[in-house]
């Protein structure tokens, strides 16, 4: 993780309303690695936990255990760092494509 938080000028700071600090950036990265093609739909809600859909959102509000909406946040500060993506996924109840957040091939585990 020393290579991801060299990208970082200083920490912890706010971005955008949320705290971007060790814990969120390491999370996402952890959460981005343990899951299916290294990507999920960001779902970001301003909701509790249980009425979020599952996607990054949730699993940083489960993880971190609140319910602040991060996953669009740390997403767009993770990618101007060169760590993720922010793409499109087709969402399989809607048929519409949703954002979600791709963890480049050099921070895979």
């Amino acid at each position: 993780m020393k290579k991801v938080f060299a990208k970082f000028k200083y920490l912890p700071y706010r971005e955008r309303g949320i705290q971007i600090n060790e814990d969120l950036i390491v999370t996402t990265i952890e959460i981005l690695n343990n899951s299916n093609n290294y990507i999920l739909p960001q779902n970001a809600r301003n909701e509790i936990m249980e009425k979020t859909p599952d996607g990054l959102d949730k699993r940083i509000k489960r993880k971190l255990r609140k319910n602040t909406r991060t996953a669009n946040i740390i997403s767009d500060v993770l990618e101007n760092k060169g760590i993720v993506e922010v793409t499109y996924i087709k969402n399989p109840k809607t048929g519409r494509k949703i954002k979600a957040t791709r963890l480049l091939k050099e921070w895979r585990w």
